[in-house]
């Protein structure tokens, strides 16, 4: 059950640089899918379920970033999202290599 307030990962990297936050494929902390879990048995399950994974990733994403002030490049997979790039710099350098249909299928997150 959970308890509120909620401690997110992201209330322990304010202040750090974009080079030293979470990159790579997150793991999905068990408040998150414990929230995914709590609002899809308010939803029929053809409604949410193909909404399902990117509630998860948008979720996990947020936990880690939320109020970090920073742009967020990530693709979604059904483990958790995999940060691509994080920042000002990494995200226009990604995108600068990235053909546009690869840039496409990712995500964007503001942090703010």
């Amino acid at each position: 059950m959970l308890t509120f307030p909620l401690h997110n990962a992201a209330l322990d990297l304010k202040g750090k640089p974009p080079e030293e936050l979470p990159h790579g494929r997150l793991d999905v902390p068990p408040e998150v899918r414990e929230l995914v879990a709590a609002e899809r048995a308010k939803h029929r399950p053809e409604a949410f379920g193909p909404a399902e994974e990117g509630i998860l990733n948008l979720w996990t994403v947020s936990w880690y970033f939320d109020g970090l002030c920073q742009e967020v490049l990530y693709r979604e997979t059904p483990q958790g999202p995999e940060v691509m790039a994080v920042g000002r710099d990494e995200v226009r350098a990604l995108k600068q290599r990235t053909p546009l249909d690869e840039q496409l299928k990712l995500e964007v997150y503001q942090g703010y």
